[in-house]
């Protein structure tokens, strides 16, 4: 049995069944450490613990308990946090097997992804220094292989969510956008094109469904009220409850989201249901799974989405075929089980 240690800041609510997965899988004690409040979890397939971390301006590191505590274990694996001086440490000098997993290139709100930057020669080497790595596309993983750094040692967790079995007698009437409300999404062009597209349909269009909470949630809510769409534009607020959310993707016709493709592309297609978004979109490189027209949409210019939506009113059943070819994709490559297999599969190299 492999003892091993994840460690991260905060273990979010959607890697719980992923980590499940990988406690289950037979040769694997895991634990999980982050930062923050513990998490709902009471299976037994991890444990789960608190490990403070501190701060030196944009640096972060623990304190000398943290070496007596990874000694326990046979591998750690350590988020890709460029800024924390204790994970920068063990891939100078350690007595354990180190594995480093995130995205592998820069990814932000504020830049393109994978925009050059010096910190990529960071990155490239403390991927020489550690003993294996877990990229969240291949895109990265091909990315350091041209770097010259060996192939066997570079693993794919490809990134994913849980999703409920969708309803499959559910009538597909809705346009969905789920996630924080935030200015880089560009949820007002959403709102804009959608307004633009009902003036040109002579029938009933589909309503939007708007679900998240943030910084722009109130404008929002005043541009539907000033253009008096309340009974088109549904704005749910925030939604956590699997259930709720299943009950809307199993009705919608597609998820849009112009400026952001993040997990809710791997939401959606879970579902059932195609992802539109701009080829540029922000992402952490679940963009990456969007075969355009044919799982969903990426476009290039933002007056472009007034006609898809207007198409999405005119001819409903095309989306709901690519809705079935995102399903499709999401079963025989982006399941949680075959996310958890990328990190087992890291582990037993590092073991051998």
């Amino acid at each position: 049995m492999r003892r091993v240690l994840f460690i991260t800041y905060k273990l979010q609510n959607y890697r719980i069944p992923i980590f499940d997965l990988i406690g289950k899988s037979g040769n694997i004690d895991l634990t999980i450490a982050h930062s923050a409040e513990k998490s709902d979890y009471r299976g037994e397939s991890f444990v789960e613990t608190i490990v403070d971390y501190k701060k030196i301006g944009s640096f972060t590191y623990y304190d000398r308990k943290f070496q007596e505590f990874i000694g326990q274990f046979d591998v750690v694996v350590c988020m890709f946090y460029l800024f924390n001086l204790s994970f920068l440490k063990l891939a100078l000098r350690r007595k354990v097997k180190l594995i480093f997993w995130g995205i592998g290139v820069r990814a932000s709100y504020d830049e393109k992804f994978d925009s050059p930057t010096f910190m990529n020669n960071i990155r490239y080497f403390l991927a020489r220094r550690s003993d294996a790595m877990l990229f969240y596309s291949d895109y990265a993983r091909n990315k350091y292989i041209k770097k010259g750094i060996p192939a066997d040692k570079l693993f794919v967790m490809h990134n994913t969510v849980e999703v409920l079995p969708a309803d499959s007698k559910a009538i597909k009437d809705k346009l969905l956008f789920i996630g924080s409300l935030y200015k880089q999404k560009k949820i007002f062009e959403l709102l804009d094109s959608y307004k633009n597209a009902m003036g040109k349909f002579d029938g009933e269009p589909k309503s939007l469904h708007i679900i998240g909470k943030g910084a722009e949630f109130d404008r929002i809510n005043e541009w539907i009220q000033n253009h008096q769409l309340q009974e088109h534009i549904i704005l749910h607020g925030a939604i956590f409850e699997e259930h709720r959310l299943k009950e809307l993707f199993s009705s919608a016709l597609a998820c849009i989201s112009p400026g952001q493709a993040g997990l809710s592309v791997l939401k959606s297609f879970g579902y059932g249901v195609p992802f539109i978004t701009h080829e540029d979109a922000i992402t952490g490189g679940e963009r990456l799974n969007i075969a355009n027209n044919h799982n969903g949409i990426l476009f290039r210019e933002y007056i472009v989405l007034d006609d898809i939506i207007l198409e999405i009113f005119k001819n409903p059943n095309k989306y709901v075929r690519m809705g079935e070819n995102a399903k499709e994709f999401y079963d025989s490559q982006r399941t949680p089980e075959i996310m958890a297999k990328g990190f087992v599969e890291a582990v037993n190299y590092v073991m051998k």
